[in-house]
């Protein structure tokens, strides 16, 4: 009984912890977006009076506002849990409080809103459109996880808004490592993607995203800006290491990529049928091409913006971004220019 007296002073912190952090990344956001316990808290695993020994039974117990403590004396607990209240779901330790899908399927379904899950390891998902963690859920939390080597994606919300995804390491997923689909006004930030197959982070339809804070590394695409995203700000971020860094496809407006550290991929950034976005204050060092676009510009549109970047080295001279050069049977489509005017001397300061 005394452990779980101080599992109750321990939760009440981590909640006080939640709902500061957001601030500290400059964005204001709606105050209900953090979750806060304010039912029972009841225990799986453990050598507890009446602890359960299933994630799912304790949840379907719950009501809306209970905490589920998941001791990891237990763990691996192999189970498909499905979230449909707004809960907290905590684990004693990050490393050591398993949830294993046993590839049969999304190892944890959300399908509420206001949900706080934090510090368990989620893997071995299914093969095919499964994932770690998957759900359309508003206001909700999802914070300090391991989201490793599942069968499909790791981390996959569609029409989900207002939510924050924060310092989970999510590697070595089969597919892609967070996908956002019809998702708006949520925070990804200060998250490790590592090693996923397709993309580190995928997002599509969606705006107002702010994605911060960041390191994306080893995967194919780290940071793909699909179709339809606009308004989106993606900043302070480390991509290095991946085939594109960044990759931005068929998004036309005031998506904002600044303050990156983009280095040692094949292609820095590379903006694809997109325009009237804004690259400023990034570092591009070492990628085999630093950036480039190709699209068919709309009559009456204007292109995208650059502004203060670093491109190598110290550069004096507007710096010259080069459109891709089309060559097809009996025509060339030669290639548009965009320019760097302000170029950066010296590196940008990222992350502060």
């Amino acid at each position: 009984m005394k452990k779980n007296m101080w599992l109750i002073i321990g939760i009440a912190t981590l909640f006080i912890g939640v709902a500061v952090s957001p601030l500290t990344l400059g964005i204001e956001i709606e105050e209900s977006n953090t979750p806060i316990s304010h039912g029972n808290i009841l225990y799986v695993g453990g050598s507890g009076p009446g602890n359960f020994s299933k994630i799912q039974d304790a949840i379907d117990f719950s009501t809306d506002g209970d905490t589920v403590f998941v001791f990891d004396d237990s763990s691996p607990y192999f189970e498909n849990i499905i979230i449909d209240k707004s809960i907290c779901l905590i684990g004693e330790k990050r490393h050591s409080t398993i949830i294993d899908g046993n590839e049969l399927g999304i190892v944890v379904s959300i399908n509420s809103n206001y949900v706080n899950i934090s510090k368990f390891t989620i893997q071995n998902c299914s093969i095919g459109s499964s994932a770690g963690i998957r759900g359309s859920t508003n206001y909700s939390a999802i914070s300090n996880n391991n989201i490793i080597s599942n069968n499909w994606s790791g981390l996959v919300l569609l029409y989900s808004h207002f939510n924050t995804i924060s310092g989970n390491i999510i590697n070595s997923n089969r597919w892609c490592g967070v996908h956002l689909g019809t998702c708006n006004n949520n925070i990804i930030s200060d998250n490790t993607m590592i090693s996923n197959n397709n993309e580190g982070f995928n997002i599509y339809n969606s705006q107002n995203n702010t994605i911060s804070g960041n390191v994306v590394s080893r995967n194919e695409m780290g940071i793909n800006i699909g179709k339809y995203c606009k308004n989106n700000t993606i900043i302070g971020n480390i991509v290095m290491f991946n085939e594109y860094g960044i990759r931005v496809y068929e998004s036309y407006e005031n998506n904002s990529i600044r303050s990156n550290s983009i280095r040692w991929n094949m292609y820095g950034l590379f903006l694809e049928y997109s325009y009237l976005n804004k690259i400023e204050n990034n570092n591009f060092i070492r990628n085999f091409m630093n950036a480039g676009f190709n699209y068919y510009l709309p009559d009456g549109e204007t292109k995208n913006f650059w502004n203060g970047n670093f491109w190598n080295r110290p550069r004096i001279l507007p710096k010259i971004i080069f459109g891709t050069l089309f060559i097809y049977p009996g025509w060339i489509w030669e290639p548009d220019l965009e320019f760097d005017r302000n170029p950066a001397l010296i590196p940008n300061r990222i992350g502060e």
